[in-house]
């Protein structure tokens, strides 16, 4: 798997100060060879105070000078660009002011705009060929969650820019599905011509990022796609070499910084599994597969959890899906082994089968109703699971053996997990798993999903530890506290990325209000054979 969060000489601390949040960086190379870092100071995730601050580097981001503050207030997730004539454009993303340098990122021009609607978390500025400057931001619309996103939706807009960037207008909507939260959207211009926008999904069921193309310029998209990456905020450019790379907050299920490099047809390839595995050096056991199995070992705790996320339902209120899992447990603490469907906790044990569905009771207070069968010891169990919408059947060795009524409409109905139960206590075991497919239908997507895996195709996400480079692990870090990216190519092929990191594993870490900036060196060699 390539890794580089184990190579101290290809990390740089760019600002850590313990009494402040570092937070959401960017950065971009001026025509003088200096790298310009922007980012945000706070004193909290959920922030009460905020500054803009830049910091710059003469020597490719291996020392930075003293941060200088460029914005105090309402300031959130800064964007740079440096555009053909050499200036640079710094889109500081309350949406309402532009900053432009003409003098290398020395001095700043400020330019405050007007009607930007309650769009957020706006785009590098991109610069067409004729000059157009476009970006693009997103907002939720209404205030009422809908059950499936458990959130309001969203729409994520296009924006242009005129008058030197004095002020920005509305030129489109990129997406605004109802079935899935897009947002914080990056866009790249392709060779031929055509604008390719990669977008977070935000409904936190493990859903693909998802993207869209024009042909136009920006004025029409097409239909949001689903791609083979699972992650937040993703900053998304083309390299020297015509590849696409992607800088992103990695979140299915191991969390950290990763990036992918690759190009547009293996960008929209289909759903690929994610794992959570220990750390190499944990001491732990690893996921391995033996004797025609896939073997799942773990002691009680977090540092030992295995598991891995499977293609969630996009629609559970139109969709059918089926799992099936031919397994066998050895042993197994409460939470040691599970699988996650149709808005249900299936627990395996050696002799039993336990149920769990989220529910109300009498007083209509949230509670769990569980239900068990008897597996039969010793041997593999075929353990098949079909989903309709409001029900899951459960069938063992053929047979059937209960049918639970499920909430259709929840967005908790959508993931599809199997290993470890629970990540963090409770969850020793180990188990034995031959093989699994998973069959979805979503025809208000217009979407056939069909995977299968058996222990003689290698562990279950092979293919992510084969394509996806990890530039820092922070699985123990609160989502928020990690992962906001931007990179850029340096003048000797080497890129730079700047993200901002919790160090969930460090002492004196506490969650929302613990992270600092760092930046990481990598190159194309890194990602492997055949990147």
């Amino acid at each position: 798997m390539p890794v580089l969060y184990d190579r101290p000489e290809r990390q740089v601390v760019i600002d850590r100060r313990p009494e402040h949040y570092l937070c959401f960086p960017d950065v971009c190379l001026t025509t003088q060879g200096d790298l310009l870092c922007v980012y945000q100071e706070y004193d909290q995730h959920a922030a009460t105070r905020r500054r803009l601050l830049l910091r710059r580097s003469t020597d490719l981001g291996a020392t930075w000078t003293d941060p200088e503050v460029y914005n105090e207030g309402i300031t959130h997730c800064p964007r740079l660009r440096k555009l053909k004539n050499g200036h640079i454009w710094l889109l500081d993303q309350n949406g309402r002011t532009l900053l432009v340098s003409t003098d290398h990122g020395r001095t700043w021009d400020r330019r405050d705009f007007t009607k930007v609607y309650e769009q957020v978390v706006f785009d590098r500025p991109l610069e067409l060929a004729d000059g157009l400057v476009l970006t693009t931001g997103h907002s939720h619309r209404g205030s009422v969650p809908q059950p499936w996103l458990r959130q309001p939706r969203t729409e994520q807009l296009v924006y242009h820019a005129v008058n030197q960037g004095r002020n920005i207008r509305a030129l489109s909507v990129l997406a605004a599905d109802p079935w899935l939260a897009l947002c914080e959207a990056s866009m790249a211009s392709l060779p031929d011509g055509r604008i390719l926008a990669l977008m977070r999904e935000n409904s936190m069921v493990y859903e693909p990022m998802y993207f869209c193309l024009s042909a136009d310029q920006g004025r029409t998209w097409t239909d949001p796609a689903p791609t083979c990456l699972v992650g937040h905020r993703p900053t998304l450019d083309l390299t020297s070499s015509g590849k696409l790379l992607v800088t992103y907050r990695e979140t299915g299920p191991c969390m950290g910084t990763s990036a992918w490099l690759g190009t547009l047809e293996e960008l929209a390839r289909p759903y690929e599994v994610r794992g959570l595995t220990p750390l190499p050096d944990s001491g732990e056991a690893q996921p391995e597969i033996i004797g025609g199995s896939l073997r799942i070992a773990t002691r009680s705790g977090r540092s030992s959890a295995v598991r891995y996320s499977l293609r969630p339902l996009s629609d559970p209120v139109h969709s059918r899906a089926e799992l099936t899992a031919v397994v066998r447990v050895l042993r197994a603490e409460s939470e040691g082994c599970g699988i996650r469907f149709g808005g249900a906790w299936w627990r395996l044990f050696p002799d039993r089968l336990v149920m769990e569905v989220a529910a109300l009771d009498d007083a209509g207070k949230e509670c769990v109703r569980r239900r068990w069968c008897k597996l039969p010891e010793g041997r593999f169990n075929e353990v098949r699971l079909s989903y309709v919408p409001g029900q899951v059947t459960l069938r063992v060795n053929g047979r059937k053996r209960a049918v639970l009524e499920v909430d259709h409409t929840a967005g908790l109905t959508r993931p599809i997990v199997f290993g470890t139960a629970n990540p963090l206590e409770r969850n020793g075991g180990e188990h034995l798993w031959q093989r699994l497919s998973l069959r979805t239908s979503e025809p208000r997507l217009g979407r056939e999903y069909a995977w299968d895996w058996d222990a003689g195709q290698g562990l279950p996400d092979a293919w992510k530890r084969a394509h996806v480079l990890e530039l820092a692990d922070d699985r123990h870090a609160a989502y928020g506290d990690f992962g906001y990216s931007g990179w850029i190519e340096l003048p000797d092929k080497r890129f730079f990325c700047a993200f901002h990191h919790g160090g969930g594993d460090e002492p004196g870490y506490v969650p929302g209000r613990s992270a600092h900036v760092r930046g990481v060196w990598f190159t194309e060699e890194d990602f492997g054979p055949g990147s």
